[in-house]
């Protein structure tokens, strides 16, 4: 394998953890240094509604994001983790569209059905129908964030 490509997803991985770990972060400093932790907060809240009662809750303060969001992100690492025993990094092509959207389908009838008032969803839920989401996107999402990376750093592909 190619080491630079091995040092981009390596850095991606990286950068990845540090985000990750910012939604433990946040409550964990809560009672330590509130400012910080509000800080961080309002961070995540640029991607995040943060709703408490859809929430996790760690530390005794509510995480970051909430729980389809911890979902999305924890399927995203996980990806990332196992992505290259499972395929090339140097492989820039990505899966069939279908696989994508049949792995989204969970987690729209979830968001919508709730959103309607059919009925009232509940944080595993919303977990594991993020999980599959943030799971299956990351090997649509990382060959072209690599290919990306190849081309700002003028890398020619093999």
């Amino acid at each position: 394998m190619d080491k630079k490509i091995l040092y981009i997803y390596l850095t991606m991985l990286f950068l990845f953890l540090i985000f990750y770990m910012g939604i433990f972060l946040a409550p964990y400093l809560y009672d330590i240094d509130e400012l910080s932790s509000l800080f961080i907060y309002s961070i995540y809240s640029q991607i995040c509604h943060q709703m408490p009662e859809r929430s996790y809750y760690i530390f005794n303060h509510k995480m970051a994001v909430c729980a389809r969001c911890f979902g999305i992100y924890t399927g995203i690492l996980f990806g990332m983790i196992i992505y290259p025993f499972i395929k090339r990094l140097n492989n820039f092509k990505t899966p069939n569209r279908w696989y994508l959207i049949l792995a989204l389908i969970p987690m729209g009838i979830d968001g919508t059905t709730q959103l309607i008032g059919l009925r009232e969803s509940f944080n595993e839920l919303r977990f594991i129908t993020g999980f599959l989401g943030g799971f299956v996107s990351l090997f649509y999402i990382l060959p072209i964030f690599i290919n990306v990376a190849y081309d700002l750093l003028g890398i020619k592909v093999k």
